[in-house]
């Protein structure tokens, strides 16, 4: 379980991002959505979670392959965000529901998929999420984690950067311990796909909310890495615009 503080750090950050981070392009880009789909091979029938599901991206573009989708989100505003948009868009078979994703409120194999994007780095305790998926997952489903998945050598930087981006940040995982999760529940040789979510330096920066340091100093940390990658965002100039790019990794696993 997140402790309080920790917890309520969440909640601050993404009752603030949560319209800036729903409306960056990057979020909603076609591979990020798609390999659920590829991952979750589903039928049409399927029951979803979505465990922090933020504004609810991910829950509403499964929502049109799937029986239904509940996604769950510590943060009020991203839940009443996530539902707005289901009504707005006429999608009624996604629900979303304010809870905990380390303390699931669902009883076990109570879904056929689990499903998780950009969030197991803002948590104290991942193995715990990963834990609280499976369960609520029946045998035979299926959980999928997305997350971004630094080089080993240079995470500490990478998360020292995204610490001061965004406080709620506890440590990204590398591309091992992702994978290594999965071991304790026997789960071995998943499904892996990796790719880079390009970004605009400004726009991402724009729908941070930092608080030890200025928006500029981010901004100037990156443009310093323009030549070094010493953060893992092979930071470019593309006609004068920073660009970054999150090396991501997305694992199936089959129980």
């Amino acid at each position: 379980m997140e402790s309080s503080a920790h917890q309520l750090e969440i909640v601050s950050q993404f009752t603030r991002q949560s319209r800036p981070f729903a409306e960056n392009a990057a979020h909603s880009e076609n591979r990020s959505f798609e390999i659920f789909r590829e991952l979750g091979s589903f039928s049409g029938s399927e029951r979803v979670l979505d465990s922090g599901c933020g504004p609810g991206l991910v829950s509403l573009y499964l929502a049109e392959f799937v029986g239904e989708v509940i996604g769950v989100d510590l943060t009020p505003a991203m839940v009443e965000l996530a539902a707005e948009t289901a009504s707005q868009s006429g999608i009624e078979n996604a629900f979303f529901f304010q809870g905990n994703m380390s303390a699931l409120p669902f009883p076990d194999r109570h879904f056929d998929v689990a499903v998780s994007r950009y969030v197991f780095h803002h948590l104290e305790h991942p193995k715990t999420a990963l834990a609280e998926m499976i369960r609520v997952t029946r045998p035979g489903g299926k959980v999928i984690v997305v997350d971004a998945t630094p080089a080993a050598p240079k995470r500490a930087a990478y998360d020292q950067f995204e610490r001061l981006r965004d406080p709620s940040h506890t440590s990204a995982l590398t591309f091992e311990e992702l994978i290594q999760l999965g071991e304790p529940h026997g789960l071995e040789s998943p499904e892996i796909f990796q790719f880079g979510l390009e970004m605009d330096v400004e726009a991402l920066i724009a729908s941070s909310f930092p608080e030890a340091v200025g928006r500029e100093e981010l901004i100037q940390l990156l443009a310093d890495d323009l030549w070094e990658d010493k953060l893992s965002f092979k930071v470019q100039r593309e006609e004068g615009a920073l660009t970054m790019t999150f090396p991501i990794t997305a694992v199936g696993w089959s129980l």
